[in-house]
């Protein structure tokens, strides 16, 4: 059952065509996944192109600069760099903690080339070499390998993955740091290169009117942020203009209403939600000399003090997306995966723990759908990219999802598609996995949140826990993957519920093809901060760092301690992690929704990433094995990232200065390594291991023999 929404809050499609029209430039900024696009530019871009706006152009910096970042001469560059601080290092000892941070991430340096990291990036885009999972697993750990190089230019603690962590060694939620143009720049430094020669290109080919970005994940904001003060400084006479969800966090967490113009200090305007209309709008705007003020769904800096306006789509009547605006074969991939939104907003819309968008009463945005034979058309346009298709929607309707199934099946797209849908007691009775593969349904993903029944009523999840095992039964005799994700730390959840979250998956394992489970964090527009007495919890004062309030702490009724959404949950024991790892995170092969994952399933079907054919990569050299000798009694005693956050956290708890401030004090503050002598011994395609002393690790002695075969992993390189 749907959710009726009032007319008056959808936006209706503009009609009239513009009496001028100017250049806009549209840009996805780092840092985030190059395996695939994000689908909002080409939603804007086709709905600006239907209102007559057709001058226009689309940067995708993200992938742009990582592909640069990948050239042989870049990677050489950090290499020298990691080489120059480790001989430092090794001729002066380690002073401070922040010495022995960078020194581990010098260390991922050993065993890697100039051009391992290019030949990684095309073993990825091979159709051949992708799917020889040895092959594709070598060149995932040169590219674990290169991103902790590349950690070496940023500050610390800061880069995870392709993303960047909310608060490590900078704050991204202190609106100090991130209106401190050092700050950014030091966040932004591995891209600078990119920026002053790529991207400044771009600038300079046009005079662009405006330049939006799309920032739709934290770890773009910093370098979306930088990219602006660019802008500002080459094309002064360009409206900068600033959308995605990231925008409206920062706009909705914001503690002072003035705090987002202080961020976005370049920005002319912002457009916290659904920004098809409000392009066009701006477009208009922009076109006609009108001022840029008034307008719906999107906040002007002549107008600071005005209130944000919550506007909707009318998802029936958008225009289908430019897909075309990108360049597909420049993602890490071996085909095209494509993103499309049938539906907005969920049709539950009840999850006590939910806060997505700018929601108002609701824990996200209403839903609606688009009908179902305008997706099929939608699907025509796209299948002439690529033949897998993710729906980006947060859940589509049972009804609906029948409805869709079955055009697809009808259909002559031969379409692979993956979705992420609630768990219907319903899907057994119905036959849903038989209609759902026939569509070409490869894999669906289920936010089951948690084995406990209690847990899941406190949710308002409206799922039996004991329906589950059916409805993933269901989809797998249909060979369809089923993609868990869970979180432990819900208020009030003992340890035996939590455990009960990992022991409910490890039970159904032959049911299930990937799994993640995270803990708990509290934000300020769920339904769980908004009434804490029915949750028997006291939401805590934020701490004084933290004035864009992205996340809470907490205390149940009966404790005293704090809860502030620890990374680890310490009550689930390290053997019940290993039972849902069956692959790397996002976005590699394994990751919950991920490129990589859907491309495996659609070849192999759901049985693909359990399946291990081991063996050696068919492509050898990309890594060689290393044995390094270090001067410190044990490389385990250097300090850690994991130090590093665990004192984000205690800074967080007792309310200190947890701004990049308040960590440079602590960063600066005695190395703990003691001197003296381990040898570190790290295979090609594997982790390393610290070993006491000075190792004869020579070509006559065994251990230098048998060293060469471990870190050779078992082949000659």
């Amino acid at each position: 059952m749907g959710v009726l929404v009032p007319l008056s809050e959808i936006r209706p499609r503009r009609l009239h065509q513009p009496s001028a029209t100017v250049p806009y430039l549209l840009v996805n900024p780092p840092l985030t996944d190059p395996t695939a696009p994000y689908h909002s530019i080409p939603y804007l871009v086709g709905a600006a192109r239907a209102a007559g706006h057709d001058r226009y152009r689309c940067v995708d910096a993200n992938v742009d600069a990582l592909t640069y970042l990948a050239r042989p001469d870049q990677v050489e560059a950090m290499l020298r760099q990691a080489r120059e601080l480790r001989a430092r290092i090794d001729r002066e000892g380690a002073r401070t903690r922040e010495d022995e941070l960078r020194y581990r991430s010098a260390l991922a340096g050993e065993g890697l080339t100039g051009s391992a990291v290019q030949r990684a990036v095309e073993i990825l885009r091979d159709p051949e070499h992708f799917y020889h999972r040895p092959t594709y697993r070598a060149a995932v750990a040169v590219l674990r390998r290169w991103l902790d190089l590349m950690s070496l230019r940023m500050p610390p603690g800061v880069l995870e993955g392709f993303a960047l962590r909310p608060k490590s060694s900078v704050n991204l939620c202190n609106s100090a740091d991130l209106t401190d143009d050092a700050v950014l720049d030091a966040i932004a430094a591995p891209f600078e290169d990119y920026l002053r020669d790529e991207f400044h290109r771009h600038l300079c080919s046009e005079r662009w009117a405006l330049v939006g970005f799309s920032v739709n994940y934290l770890a773009q904001l910093p370098i979306a942020l930088r990219m602006a003060r660019l802008v500002a400084e080459v094309s002064p006479h360009s409206v900068i203009v600033f959308g995605g969800t990231e925008v409206g966090d920062v706009v909705k967490f914001a503690a002072d209403p003035g705090t987002p113009w202080r961020v976005f200090s370049r920005a002319h305007l912002l457009v916290p939600g659904e920004g098809e209309s409000a392009l066009i709008d701006i477009l208009d705007s922009v076109a006609t000399g009108a001022p840029l003020t008034g307008l719906r769904g999107v906040m002007s800096r002549d107008e600071p003090g005005a209130q944000p306006t919550v506007t909707y789509e009318n998802v029936a009547e958008l225009p289908t997306p430019a897909y075309e605006v990108w360049d597909w074969q420049r993602y890490w991939s071996p085909e095209p995966v494509v993103l499309h939104s049938p539906t907005r907003g969920c049709y539950w819309n009840k999850c006590t723990f939910c806060d997505y968008g700018l929601n108002t009463d609701r824990p996200t945005s209403p839903s609606r759908e688009r009908p179902v034979d305008t997706v099929i058309e939608d699907l025509r346009r796209a299948a002439g990219i690529g033949r897998v298709v993710y729906f980006a929607v947060d859940a589509m309707s049972p009804r609906y999802l029948r409805r869709l199934a079955a055009a697809l099946a009808e259909a002559d797209l031969d379409l692979r598609w993956s979705a992420e849908l609630r768990l219907e007691r319903t899907f057994p009775r119905r036959g849903v996995g038989e209609s759902l593969a026939a569509s070409g349904c490869v894999a669906v993903s289920f936010g089951y949140e948690s084995g406990s029944q209690r847990i899941l009523d406190l949710i308002d999840k409206g799922v039996q826990i004991s329906d589950v095992p059916d409805i993933l039964r269901e989809l797998a005799e249909h060979d369809i993957a089923a993609q868990m994700m869970g979180f432990t730390g819900f208020p009030t959840e003992s340890a035996t519920e939590a455990r009960r979250t990992y022991e409910f998956l490890h039970e159904q394992d032959e049911l299930w093809a990937t799994a993640g489970i995270g803990t708990f964090a509290l934000t300020p527009g769920s339904i769980v901060a908004k009434q804490p007495h029915r949750f028997d919890i006291e939401v805590l004062g934020r701490p004084g760092s933290d004035d864009i309030r992205r996340y809470l702490p907490w205390r149940e009724l009966d404790s005293t301690a704090p809860r502030w959404g620890d990374p680890v949950d310490a009550r689930i024991p390290a053997e019940y992690r290993a039972w849902i790892d069956r692959g790397d995170e996002r976005p590699f092969v394994g990751g919950i929704d991920s490129a990589h994952s859907l491309l495996y399933f659609a070849r192999f079907g759901r049985g693909a990433i359990s399946a291990d054919p081991g063996g050696p990569p068919q492509l050898t050299g990309l890594l060689a094995g290393s044995a390094t000798v270090v001067p410190f009694r044990s490389l385990d005693e250097l300090t850690s990232n994991d130090d590093l956050m665990a004192e984000v956290i205690r800074r967080t708890i007792a309310d200190e200065d947890s701004s990049s401030a308040g960590l440079a004090r602590w960063l600066q503050g005695p190395a703990g390594g003691e001197p003296g002598w381990s040898t570190v011994i790290r295979p090609a395609y594997g982790p390393g291991i610290s070993m006491p002393g000075r190792l004869d690790l020579s070509a006559q002695s065994a251990l230098g023999r048998a060293v060469r075969l471990v870190v050779a992993g078992g082949h000659e390189q």
